[in-house]
C-alpha cells in the first residue's frame, strides 16, 4: 500500500478490526474494538484481541452503498433524507443530533470523490468552529 501524509505523521493502519462500541458519556473518549478473521467467508471475532482506541472524535466513512442504519445511526438517532442519507445541511453540515456532523456520501449518496473531498474540508472546518468557536481553516 501507498504511504500517504497522514503515515509520514505517525498515523497507523488497522486491517480487520471491528468496532463494537463508542466509549464515553455525552463526549466520545474512545472505541472499543476486536480484531475479526475471515472463515468460512463469515466474519469471526477473534477471542482476547480487543482492545480501545483512544479518541476525542470519529469520523465515520461509509462508501458507496449508503449509510447502514442498523447500529451507530439507529443508536445516535440522527434524521435521515428521503433518500436513506444521513440528513446534513450543507452550511455548517450538522444532523439533527447535537455533536453530530455528515458530509460526503453518508450526506448525499453516491457520487464523486472530489464532492466527498470537497464537503470533508468544510465539515472539518464546521467541527473545528463547533469545538473551538472559530476555525482558522479555509472554507
Amino acid at each position: 500500500l501507498r504511504t500517504s501524509s497522514s503515515h509520514e505523521e505517525g498515523c497507523e493502519r488497522e486491517f480487520a478490526v471491528l468496532t463494537k462500541r463508542v466509549v464515553g458519556e455525552n463526549n466520545v473518549t474512545g472505541l472499543e474494538c476486536v480484531r475479526v478473521e475471515w472463515v468460512g467467508g463469515q466474519m469471526q471475532e477473534v477471542a482476547g484481541s480487543e482492545f480501545t482506541i483512544p479518541a476525542d472524535l470519529i469520523f465515520l466513512a461509509m462508501g458507496f452503498l449508503g449509510p447502514r442504519k442498523q447500529g451507530l445511526l439507529e443508536q445516535a438517532g440522527v434524521e435521515l433524507d428521503p433518500r436513506g442519507n444521513v440528513k446534513g445541511n450543507v452550511v455548517d453540515y450538522k444532523t439533527s443530533v447535537e455533536n453530530v456532523f455528515s458530509c460526503g456520501d453518508m450526506r448525499r449518496g453516491q457520487s464523486l470523490v472530489v464532492w466527498a473531498i470537497r464537503e470533508g474540508r468544510q465539515c472539518a472546518r464546521a467541527v473545528d468552529e463547533a469545538l473551538m468557536g472559530v476555525s482558522e481553516l479555509p472554507r
